[in-house]
């Protein structure tokens, strides 16, 4: 392991060879419900706070119990594209989303219109525009 990527490494040289699969090292296969698991209370938190506590999708504002820290590229097809654990559970992929989208999106991804909206408005909020 380096980091969170399982990777080869050559005994005799010290060389990186390839980053391997999970199970190819040892490590049971990724699920929905494994990677589900990858986001602790802290980075929920932080997602939270980072979106000021609204729904990125439909604007509502609850509170905190009934908001969800929630996977714009869903965890089903983030894995049946090969994508890395650290990176369907980092901060970049989680928005704030209410109960009622969260779960109402089932385990689909997220629709670009959507997520362009979402990204859009953390460049201005980051450049420190209304």
């Amino acid at each position: 392991m380096r980091g969170t990527q399982d990777t080869v490494w050559c005994l005799a040289c010290g060389a990186h060879v390839y980053n391997a699969g999970r199970v190819e090292t040892g490590l049971s296969p990724l699920t929905v419900s494994t990677a589900h698991n990858g986001v602790s209370t802290k980075q929920r938190a932080r997602i939270l706070l980072r979106d000021n506590g609204r729904c990125v999708l439909c604007g509502a504002i609850n509170e905190s119990s009934r908001m969800h820290a929630g996977h714009l590229l869903s965890v089903k097809d983030a894995i049946a594209l090969g994508v890395p654990e650290h990176e369907i559970n980092s901060d970049e992929n989680l928005a704030t989303l209410c109960e009622e989208c969260n779960l109402g999106m089932s385990s689909e991804t997220v629709p670009l219109r959507l997520v362009m909206r979402v990204l859009m408005a953390r460049i201005k909020h980051t450049k420190g525009q209304p």
